[in-house]
Formats: C-alpha cells, sequence, structure tokens
C-alpha cells in the first residue's frame, strides 16, 4: 500500500506506537526538569517525609508519626513508597519525591492503555497528551502527598477491571481487586464505595434492559472473592492499628475518611463545586471536555463507546458533591476518564472539527501569550522566547493547511508543554526564600546544640522544621514562654524579630533571615506572586525571623 504525505504524517502521529513512545518520553523528561531542587513544601509533604524521616530513626515503619506524635491520619502505603525509594536514593528531596513523579508517569501510561484498549493506537496517543499535562496533575506531582499514588492505583483498579470484564478473564478481575486493596492502603475504605460504585454503575448501563446478563455479569465478578482479597490488603493496616491503640486511633482515622465526608461543614457552592473544579483542571483540554458533554448529548446512539468513562465521571462527581467535604484534588483520580471522554472526537468520523479547532486555537492563544507575560514578569533569560515565538510561527504554518485540524488537536499540548518549562525554570529562584534547609543544617551541624533539644517556635509551626532539624518542635511559644523554658534548660528558638526585645536570657543569634509570613504555601499561585515580589525587593509577604541559641 503507498501512503501520500498526508497519510504518512498521519500515521507517524497517531497511528505508530513509536509516537506515543516519543511523546511519552518528552512528558517524562518534563516530569524530571527540577522535581527535586525545592526544599519540602508546606504543609502536606512535609508530613510525609517527617513521618518517614521519624520511621528511619526508630526503625519502626508501621507506626505513623510526625512531630514525634502518632498520625493516624492516612493509611500508610504513600509513606511507604517514599521510605522504599529513601533506602536508595538517600532521604533527600529527590528519593522523597521520586515515587511520586515516578506513580504521576504510570498513571499516565495507565490512561494511554485504556485509551488504546477502547479506541485502537490513535485513542492511546491522544488519551496521553490530554492526560499528562492536566494542570492539576501537574502540580502534585511536584511534591510528596498521596494524590498521586491514589490516583495511580486508582487507574490501576479500573484499568485490570476493564481488560478483566470485557475478556472475561478472571486474572485480570483477581488483579482489579489487588489494585482496589492497595487503593485502600493508600486513601482508606471509602474508596472501596467509589470504584465499587463506577463498576456497579458501568455494568448497569451497558445491561440496561438486559437484567439477566447483568445478572450473570455481576455473578462473573466474584464479589466474595473481591471482598476477601481487599479485606486482607486494604484493611490489614486498619484492624493491625485499631487492635493496637483502641479508640485513640479510629476516632482520628475514621475524622480523616468517612468523617470528613458526612460531618465536616461545607464548603463552596454545593452542587457547583466541582464544576469549577472541571473547568480548570486539566487545562488545556478543560474547554473541550466541557464540549465533549455538548457532543455526547447530541450524538446519544454513539455514546456507547464511552460508556465507561461515562459512568466513572458521574459516580465520582455525584460522590464528591454529596460529601460535604470538598477539596479540589478529590477529582484528579477523575482525569483518566476526562481523556477518554474527549479522545474518540478527535479520531471519529464525523467529529466537529471547527468547534474544536477554534477552541484549541482559542485557548492555545491565550496559554502563549500567558508564557510570554510570565517569561517578561519573572524576568527569565531571553532564550526562553523563543519557546512561544517557535509555537507562534509553527501554528501560522499549520492553520490554513488541510491537515491543520489535526494539528489543532495537539497545540494546546505543545502550548502547556512550553508554558510548564518555563515555570518549572523558575522554581530555583524560588529557594531564595525558603531558608529550611539552611535552618536545619545550622541546627544539626552545630555540636554545641543537643540532639534532645527541641525547637521552639514564636508562631505557627513551619511543617518542615522538625524535618530539617530533626528534632521535635514545640508551637505557639510566646516570647514570654520562650523565657520561661529558658530557665534551667538548653534553648532553640526561631521568633520575628520584632520579639527579639522581649528575650531576657543571654543568647547566640546563630541565623537570621526571611520565611513566608502565611501558614501554607499550598495556595501556590499567591506563593509564586510572594516570591516575584521578593526577588524585585517587595518582601512585604515575608518577616525577618532569628533562630537563637542559649546553652
Amino acid at each position: 500500500m503507498i501512503l501520500n504525505k498526508k497519510e504518512i504524517v498521519e500515521f507517524q502521529w497517531t497511528h505508530s506506537r513509536s509516537a506515543s513512545y516519543l511523546i511519552f518520553a518528552l512528558i517524562s523528561l518534563l516530569y524530571f526538569y527540577n522535581f527535586h531542587v525545592n526544599d519540602i513544601w508546606t504543609p502536606n509533604e512535609s508530613f510525609y517525609a517527617e513521618a518517614v524521616r521519624e520511621m528511619f530513626e526508630s526503625g519502626n515503619f508501621v507506626d505513623i508519626k510526625y512531630n514525634y506524635e502518632p498520625r493516624y491520619n492516612k493509611p500508610p502505603l504513600t509513606y511507604w513508597a517514599i521510605a522504599a525509594s529513601s533506602a536508595i536514593f538517600g532521604l533527600n528531596e529527590f528519593g522523597i519525591r521520586l515515587p511520586i513523579v515516578l506513580m504521576a508517569l504510570g498513571s499516565i501510561w495507565l490512561t494511554y492503555l485504556l485509551g488504546k484498549r477502547m479506541y485502537g493506537q490513535s485513542g492511546g496517543f491522544y488519551a496521553i497528551i490530554i492526560m499528562a499535562l492536566g494542570l492539576q496533575l501537574l502540580a502534585v506531582k511536584q511534591y510528596a502527598s498521596p494524590e498521586v499514588p491514589l490516583t495511580y492505583f486508582f487507574t490501576l483498579t479500573m484499568y485490570w477491571f476493564y481488560r478483566g470484564y470485557e475478556d472475561r478473564s478472571t486474572k485480570y478481575l483477581i488483579l482489579s481487586y489487588i489494585a482496589l486493596g492497595l487503593t485502600v492502603l493508600t486513601k482508606g475504605f471509602p474508596y472501596i464505595i467509589v470504584l465499587g460504585g463506577i463498576v456497579g454503575f458501568y455494568i448497569l448501563l451497558k445491561n440496561w434492559g438486559q437484567w439477566k446478563q447483568l445478572w450473570r455479569d455481576i455473578v462473573f465478578l466474584k464479589l466474595p472473592l473481591g471482598i476477601l482479597i481487599i479485606g486482607v490488603i486494604g484493611l490489614s493496616w486498619v484492624i493491625f492499628m485499631y487492635v493496637k491503640d483502641g479508640q485513640e486511633f479510629w476516632d482520628i482515622y475514621y475524622t480523616e475518611t468517612f468523617g470528613r465526608a458526612l460531618e465536616k461543614k461545607s464548603n463552596g457552592m454545593k452542587p457547583f463545586f466541582y464544576v469549577g473544579v472541571l473547568s480548570w483542571t486539566i487545562i488545556p483540554y478543560s474547554l473541550t471536555f466541557f464540549y465533549s458533554i455538548v457532543y455526547w448529548v447530541m450524538n446519544r446512539r454513539e455514546s456507547k463507546k464511552v460508556l465507561f468513562p461515562i459512568a466513572w465521571i458521574i459516580v465520582m462527581f455525584v460522590i464528591f458533591t454529596v460529601s460535604k467535604g470538598k477539596i479540589p484534588t478529590y477529582i484528579i483520580q477523575a482525569h483518566p476518564a476526562l481523556a477518554l471522554m474527549i479522545v474518540p472526537m478527535f479520531i471519529g468520523d464525523k467529529v466537529p472539527k471547527l468547534a474544536i479547532k477554534t477552541i484549541h486555537f482559542i485557548i492555545s492563544a491565550l496559554l502563549t501569550s500567558g508564557m510570554t507575560y510570565l517569561i517578561f514578569e519573572l524576568n527569565l533569560s531571553l532564550a526562553f522566547y523563543l519557546i512561544p515565538f517557535t509555537l507562534v510561527v509553527v501554528t501560522i504554518l499549520f492553520i490554513w493547511k488541510k491537515d491543520g485540524f489535526r494539528f489543532s488537536l495537539i497545540l494546546p499540548f505543545w502550548t502547556m508543554f512550553g508554558f510548564m518549562i518555563v515555570f518549572t525554570s523558575f522554581l530555583p529562584r524560588m529557594e531564595a526564600f525558603r531558608p529550611y534547609d539552611e535552618i536545619g543544617r545550622i541546627v544539626t551541624e552545630n555540636e554545641q546544640i543537643d540532639k534532645n533539644t527541641p525547637l521552639l517556635l514564636d508562631a505557627w509551626l513551619i511543617q518542615n522544621l522538625p524535618y530539617y532539624t530533626e528534632r521535635k518542635n514545640l508551637r505557639d511559644f510566646s516570647p514570654a514562654m520562650i523565657n520561661e523554658y529558658a530557665e534551667g534548660n538548653e534553648t532553640l528558638a526561631l521568633l520575628p524579630k520584632d520579639h527579639l526585645k522581649e528575650i531576657n536570657f543571654k543568647h547566640d543569634v546563630i541565623w537570621e533571615g526571611l520565611i513566608y509570613s502565611f501558614a501554607s504555601e499550598s495556595q501556590f499561585f499567591k506563593f509564586t506572586v510572594a516570591v516575584n515580589q521578593a526577588l524585585k525587593g517587595n518582601t512585604e509577604k515575608f518577616e525577618t525571623y532569628v533562630l537563637i541559641h542559649k546553652p
């Protein structure tokens, strides 16, 4: 068979495994770029980094402790993954974050496999580009927390279930139960309800009106065996900790799982909270997803091909909308389904080419403009302007071509790719105003400071300081309380410089510098703006602190 030029391009970029492998390799490079350059982030990453450090210190990898106090909030699988990596690569930012990055890439690859299985090689290719550069996944892959491990095991459960169910393979069905057990061991038993709800709803939709076949499919699931596997893997740690620590453990663990969903005061607009999240969570393809909803409603007869992602999205949306505790990261596990909803519109014969092309060129234009402004605002090297310039030139070359539609499908991917290169290049500069490792070195390398002396904090708990100082931190110590503690005790304290005049004992100032004035860096956009302003001389979002020591 002889292919014309257009067919060769199409074959190379959508139908070949090589194209998918190449794109995945480029994504991997982006994910590893500068992923380890920043100190441990506060607050969430600090809990995992310090808990793992204390595991190595005590030799106990079952009891989870943070700041030398029990931390029953989450199951242990994320901690264990970080500990395994740290045992190989060292207890540092690289070792702590490596399993998170690897599992983020694993989630992307599983989405590729699902897309390939459902829609062919082209489907796998487009599933990669939609999933990989979703804004929220890019954000959470940068720090150690359970969101990415949960996404990985969640998607692994869905992939193995889909293979097992569609192929009538007991082997893959059992593997899906194992993956679900690991999901529960990552985030808790409520995910039995979430994943079970998706599976049940999908089987119901697929067999609607065919009740005998529905019953046969339910029997095929071998639920008693599945429940046993999930319980042995997923609930083993919970049962052990309850037997060991009793009600003290259960009260905290329940509050962080079902309690948060059923009892926490609701935040956000109740029915629309996650609609808002969906509007940005998979930028640059969020708007395409909303258009896909319209497309599948208008083409209901063809929607059977997306029943699986439809069930996935609806169940998650309903459960987390009903849940009183609402957090944007809860929706990350729906990213594969969002991608799989969009993919068929890219490869069908009757795809709405003009609408998709228009959406993608608008989004790409906005991202390119934002990238250009970011380079200017962050005062990056002039060489970075080559990225938006190249994107503009290539877009102009393709916009009027006959194959411009296919180019428009991947254009948002490339503009987001460029945007992330630009932003990630700024991450090392943030460390000028993140002195936590410096404070830690001063404390741990000073032979005059006893290892058992706690660090007293005249403020909130700066969550990563227990990790860097390798000792217990005591929060909310006013100058008067520090003075009282210093009577007869070696004293190590971090306090605002303005409060130093209230300290009435002789001491040495062993460090002085700026610290972010807010308790959390998790509002990352605000923190980035504050750092950028500080680099330009405006440090109003930071406060001068001093570290003092009395032998």
